[in-house]
């Protein structure tokens, strides 16, 4: 095989990556952070944190640069000289670090150089950022040119360079081939998952013209890659958001079919009730969480949406800057125009799967509130109706105990007017004799006596008289 199979000319790497912001933390944030490392790794004792200069809030721009002279320019002592710069920015909302490392094109005493010299601009994996929440993403683009003899070699051998350049630079975590295409008419590889936070993209110029335009827009770049890091971080989320869905919906499916069963199987109780109180409480409470997370689906849907709007306006700007037809950028524009659509119909699909939980929640809720009620209300008439009855059973009780005192009442005064006689007891007593067999009782015995009949028939006919009072009033009512 040819020796100038596993060479380039002037190979360089450079890193866009990008954070969310936050007011608070400024030169903490886990970007600068490892930047810092990064630039520490190839040039010792340079900072970046040192040297950044955060706006105040009233700074409205929607790029800003973070240091004095835009960018921090490096130079090593080594042989040959390996030449760098770093970049950080602001845009927007987010926090944007740009790059590079590399061999100088302009530097003619370099030459030809090994692929395998790919390996000493990553050492231990120092350009594969960290994981954080606020790391939104990174792409790493290797550029070098082909040499002489390799300029006319058919795909197949880029290919199997882009492949070399990729695995020697990131070695055992190096992503999957992803697509190839053109770009200003030089060849262009795309490595890694589009549903992963991680881009690498393997550049072979094969002339001046794409190198060229890649200095003419490269800022146009950094947005542009800005806003797939958005989207793909979006729909990242909008995973995590679908397992916790999916989750969350076959509880549902459990409890509904648990409700269903007790439906099925229970007698109406009082346990019974207790116990679809307690279910409506718990649907009610996981409708509330259901709902948060649709909401948050659909705003990461909202996100994607957004930012592929920039993305496509971006492509447009660039077109514009350089003056080309946007089918030069087929290869760009290819996210824009297959990927980021795919996401969007998959978190549609995912909400239109989702949102009959919620129906099936509101119908479920609506069908426990049904029974409780009507039970709570059976219960209600069943304990209004005891009342009545222990009422009606007081009163009547009641009633009768005021006939007898009424009664009583009317015997007692009957009997105290006839006992008003009893003075006659101190009249002289006769006893029956011989000559006298037959006398007239006493007038004390008359008296008691009549005293005795008059109280009991007082009392005998006030109860009949207020008997059928009560009967012409419950009558006449």
């Amino acid at each position: 095989m040819d020796n100038q199979v596993n060479k380039i000319f002037a190979p360089n790497i450079y890193l866009f990556a990008y954070s969310l912001t936050d007011g608070a933390e400024g030169s903490k944030n886990p970007l600068w952070q490892a930047a810092d490392k990064i630039i520490n790794c190839f040039f010792q004792g340079e900072n970046i944190t040192d040297k950044l200069i955060f706006p105040d809030d009233s700074n409205n721009d929607n790029r800003t640069y973070l240091l004095k002279d835009d960018s921090l320019n490096f130079t090593s002592t080594q042989n040959p000289e390996i030449e760098g710069f770093a970049q950080p920015q602001k845009i927007q909302d987010c926090y944007a670090l740009w790059f590079n490392i590399g061999y100088s094109d302009a530097d003619e005493t370099v030459g030809d150089v090994e692929v395998e010299v790919l390996q000493k601009f990553n050492p231990n994996h120092i350009l594969i950022l960290p994981k954080s929440d606020k790391i939104l993403g990174q792409t790493l683009l290797i550029t070098a040119w082909l040499t002489n003899k390799t300029k006319q070699r058919d795909r197949k051998y880029l290919r199997n360079l882009a492949d070399q350049c990729c695995q020697t630079l990131l070695g055992d975590k190096t992503p999957p081939f992803s697509r190839a295409g053109e770009l200003f008419d030089s060849a262009i590889f795309e490595y890694g998952n589009p549903k992963q936070d991680s881009q690498v993209l393997v550049w072979l110029f094969r002339d001046e013209t794409a190198d060229q335009q890649y200095d003419q827009y490269q800022q146009e770049l950094i947005i542009l890659f800005l806003y797939r890091a958005k989207i793909t971080k979006a729909f990242q989320a909008s995973r995590l958001i679908y397992k916790a869905l999916n989750q969350a919906y076959s509880e549902i499916e459990e409890n509904l079919d648990r409700i269903q069963q007790k439906l099925d199987t229970s007698n109406p109780n009082h346990t019974y009730l207790d116990d679809f109180k307690t279910q409506l409480k718990t649907l009610a409470r996981k409708s509330l969480s259901y709902t948060r997370l649709l909401r948050k689906m659909e705003d990461f849907g909202n996100t994607i949406e957004i930012n592929l709007y920039n993305y496509n306006e971006t492509i447009q700007k660039i077109c514009g800057k350089l003056e080309i037809d946007k089918e030069e950028l087929s290869f760009l524009k290819y996210f824009g125009q297959e990927t980021a659509p795919h996401f969007q119909r998959q978190i549609k699909a995912d909400l239109g799967y989702f949102e009959h939980g919620t129906d099936l929640i509101e119908q479920a809720i609506a069908s426990i509130r049904g029974i409780v009620e009507i039970d709570q209300a059976e219960r209600d008439r069943q304990r209004q109706e005891t009342e009545q009855t222990k009422q009606k059973q007081q009163e009547k009780a009641n009633q009768d105990l005021q006939d007898l005192i009424q009664a009583v009442g009317v015997g007692i005064a009957a009997g105290a007017i006839v006992a008003s006689t009893s003075g006659l007891i101190t009249q002289p007593w006769s006893f029956p004799g011989r000559d006298r067999i037959f006398l007239p009782p006493h007038p004390f015995v008359i008296a008691l006596v009549a005293s005795v009949l008059c109280s009991v028939g007082a009392f005998w006919l006030a109860k009949q008289a207020i008997k059928r009072k009560r009967k012409r009033s419950q009558f006449n009512s």
